[in-house]
């Protein structure tokens, strides 16, 4: 098969979506099926002397950026009456799916719709969670808004895709039909092996004392990662440690970028942690191995994830995790066996953090059992049960029994409420 993925996240950008895209098409080639990777721009960036598999291809479309989300462009979408544009207007396809319903989700469903393939899109993001980046507008009337177009988009899918139980309960609810909706999670490749000189060099790189705890977090910098909450449990945290010594003291190391950034270092300079707490930015999933494998404890607080895939990265390590239940990362975890999952409140989650330091005979068993979580998904599985979806859909499109509809009335028809695709 030759499988279009359009994605307004990929490389350089480094996230759940465009590792799950970059996964996916790897793990294609294997089985011999190629890939058609549609994604925007990235100033700077160029794709030339990429080490990729055969069969995986990569174009680009104009993009922008937003003030809210400068790292990550956008392309700009299809305009009527405009030719369409040469990355896919002339590609044989034998289906198209899509990873976000705007932008180059717009795209998608025109080449779709142009080649007489399906069309399937997967829901890996909580966009209700994020109407608080729309400035001016009420909170509300943005989600209201958003909740429409989502329902409208995928409500015209042959199939939606989404990486947990949570997610699929969200399109449920927004009367996206059962039968369309298929959990697939990303495949989490295993763990490279990490030497010792490299673990070190990661406390020498940050400061951090040899025999000093580090408690990593690892995703975006942004508010709906519940970064406040956080900050608040760290310092709860530091105020418990029962020597106030660099030697021996937790520190907490965030390895990301993003909007909030800012906001965080403001908080850690507030709360007089400015010794105890390090920002590392943005690193390649490279550089990320030695830090994951350096580190204690994994601690998450994100109450939005749609499957947390940092988290299963992190069990893959042997990393022990905290995390608060909310969202889909819970999903693939056994609370109690490989991780443990707190209430969304501060005080458990420090108290249940600080309790793991002083335990280190737990921690051994939460990093064993982490190592052989049976719920991590694999690229292979996920690869494989995309295929014989893809393969599905082909034959029920052949069949005439769905067809795409055209894009404009996606947006145009949004006050008339989601019709069944035709």
């Amino acid at each position: 098969m030759r499988v279009g993925l359009f994605t307004e996240s990929f490389d350089p950008v480094i996230n759940g979506v465009s590792t799950s895209v970059k996964t996916l098409a790897c793990e294609m080639a294997k089985s011999g099926h190629r890939s058609l990777i549609v994604a925007p721009e990235y100033p700077g960036f160029s794709d030339e002397a990429r080490d990729l598999p055969e069969g995986v291809e990569i174009r680009r479309l104009p993009s922008w950026r937003i003030a809210v989300n400068p790292e990550n462009p956008f392309a700009f979408p299809p305009i009527p009456f405009l030719p369409l544009p040469e990355a896919y207007r002339d590609e044989k396809l034998d289906v198209v799916h899509t990873q976000q319903p705007f932008g180059i989700g717009l795209h998608g469903r025109v080449a779709a719709r142009r080649a007489g393939v399906p069309l399937i899109s997967t829901f890996h993001t909580l966009y209700l969670e994020y109407a608080h980046y729309v400035p001016v507008v009420p909170k509300a009337i943005t989600r209201g808004i958003a909740a429409r177009y989502l329902a409208r988009y995928y409500h015209t899918c042959a199939a939606v895709v989404t990486p947990s139980r949570v997610m699929r309960d969200l399109l449920l609810s927004l009367g996206v039909p059962a039968e369309r909706l298929h959990v697939v999670p990303t495949g989490i490749p295993p763990a490279p092996v990490v030497l010792p000189t490299a673990r070190d060099r990661v406390r020498e790189t940050y400061n951090i004392p040899p025999f000093a705890p580090i408690l990593l977090f690892v995703g975006r910098l942004a508010a709906e990662k519940n970064l406040d909450a956080l900050l608040a449990a760290f310092a709860r945290i530091s105020e418990s440690h029962p020597v106030p010594s660099p030697e021996t003291h937790p520190f907490l190391l965030f390895v990301g970028s993003g909007p909030y950034r800012e906001r965080c270092e403001q908080r850690v300079r507030e709360m007089g942690l400015e010794v105890y707490v390090r920002f590392a930015g943005f690193l390649s999933r490279q550089q990320l191995a030695p830090i994951y494998a350096a580190s204690t404890l994994f601690v998450f607080t994100s109450l939005t994830e749609t499957q947390g895939v940092v988290v299963s990265e992190a069990q893959s390590f042997g990393l022990p995790c905290v995390l608060m239940r909310g969202g889909g990362a819970s999903e693939f975890v056994r609370p109690g066996e490989d991780a443990i999952v707190t209430p969304p409140e501060v005080a458990i989650f420090a108290q249940t953090v600080r309790a793991l330091l002083d335990d280190h005979t737990e921690r051994r068993r939460l990093a064993r059992n982490a190592l052989h979580n049976p719920l991590r998904p694999t690229p292979e599985g996920m690869a494989q049960t995309l295929l014989t979806l893809y393969r599905d859909v082909s034959t029920r499109t052949k069949a005439g029994k769905h067809r795409v509809d055209n894009p404009l009335r996606i947006v145009n028809g949004m006050s008339q409420g989601s019709d069944e695709a035709r």
